[in-house]
């Protein structure tokens, strides 16, 4: 069955299929040849191929011929310091939004933002605290959260609307929260929608459908109403490629959803009696005051404070015995990790059948180094 929703957390795409480009590289006759990014971004025309320090090694699924620990090894003859990392491994600690629900320093997000992690890195402001996990509850996907620190004091707490007011189609919601920090900064967004409907996928009567827009980084966020109370939690949107594939081509215009507040609040009430004690209730205190309470939620601890620029390398190469073994593709490419755009390729996109594996690896490795040299 084709997953039509994807959480709105933080994710990363490789922007070019490795298969793809082992195409273009097959048009050559020598045995390895580079192929660069022609028409690269402002951001990453910006930069000099000697801003990068840290490579995230994307290694593939399988590696029958231990290529691994070579490539790794050339990676770090360059200079980089590497990071081996699973093909389906996350590339960066997930991240979402989080929010104050009380001044003992509670803070409400989304399950899937966490993982299995105990431990949640909170910034807000350019300033970052840890906070544990008191509850996950994966089914609900919640997760209740209690900074190690006292709530600093320019935050606010967001009261909850009272469970005696309905839902109504049409009325106005906003979400506000961290989608796509990486891009657009450190500074929460606020966007505003509709009220879709009030169940949601395949009419959940947990859900709440909206309009308001969500990416990737506003899981967990707040949706509110126009007095800046909580109606909801911001969870998901729909996944406009697996719906157009599963309908021929239509793509969903802003189909989001949110988890109700009856749900939540009988999550918190079962997670921590002192932080559903300590919960508000009815008190609009407009959308302005609402900007204090949010914060960006990653999971684990983090510090990249002073990351350098980072490179993501993929591998990707096939192997076949005919007398000895060879590449009948060998492609090594590297992305810019902030945008994921890829920079350039290298290696051998067709079989050679004079060639031998020694010699693709040292000749694809020497085309990278060309590659770096040439800004």
């Amino acid at each position: 069955m084709l997953t039509t929703l994807v959480p709105s957390g933080r994710t990363f795409l490789l922007a070019a299929s490795v298969p793809a480009i082992a195409i273009l590289l097959s048009g050559c006759v020598a045995s390895t040849k580079l192929v660069q990014n022609d028409k690269p971004s402002v951001e990453v025309k910006a930069k000099s191929y000697r801003d990068y320090k840290e490579v995230l090694f994307v290694a593939p699924k399988e590696d029958p011929r231990n290529v691994v620990p070579r490539a790794r090894a050339e990676l770090e003859s360059m200079g980089f310091k590497v990071q081996v990392v699973g093909s389906d491994a996350p590339l960066e600690a997930s991240q979402g939004t989080g929010f104050a629900i009380s001044k003992s320093g509670y803070l409400l997000t989304c399950a899937h933002v966490l993982g299995e992690q105990q431990v949640a890195t909170i910034t807000r402001d350019g300033v970052r605290l840890q906070a544990d996990v008191i509850r996950s509850d994966k089914a609900a996907d919640l997760a209740l959260l209690k900074l190690r620190e006292p709530l600093p004091g320019s935050m606010s707490v967001l009261s909850f609307r009272g469970r005696a007011q309905e839902y109504a189609m049409g009325e106005d919601v906003y979400t506000i929260g961290y989608p796509l920090s990486h891009l657009l900064g450190n500074g929460a967004r606020m966007t505003k929608g509709l009220l879709s409907a009030t169940s949601g996928l395949h009419d959940d009567p947990k859900q709440l459908q909206v309009s308001a827009e969500i990416q990737p980084g506003n899981s967990g966020g707040p949706l509110l109403n126009h007095d800046g109370e909580i109606v909801g939690v911001v969870e998901q949107t729909m996944n406009p490629w697996r719906v157009a594939q599963a309908t021929g081509g239509a793509l969903p215009q802003n189909i989001n959803f949110s988890i109700k507040n009856d749900p939540v609040l009988d999550f918190l009430k079962d997670a921590d009696a002192t932080a559903f004690a300590e919960l508000r209730f009815d008190q609009p205190d407009g959308l302005e005051r609402a900007t204090h309470a949010v914060v960006k939620v990653q999971a684990g601890v983090v510090d990249d404070s002073n990351r350098a620029d980072r490179m993501v390398v993929r591998l990707f190469y096939r192997s076949h015995w005919d007398v000895w073994f060879r590449f009948t593709a060998f492609v090594v490419t590297a992305y810019d990790f902030d945008t994921q755009e890829p920079l350039f390729a290298a290696g051998q996109g067709h079989d050679n059948m004079v060639s031998n594996e020694d010699v693709v690896i040292k000749d694809t490795f020497a085309q990278f180094r060309k590659a770096l040299a040439t800004r």
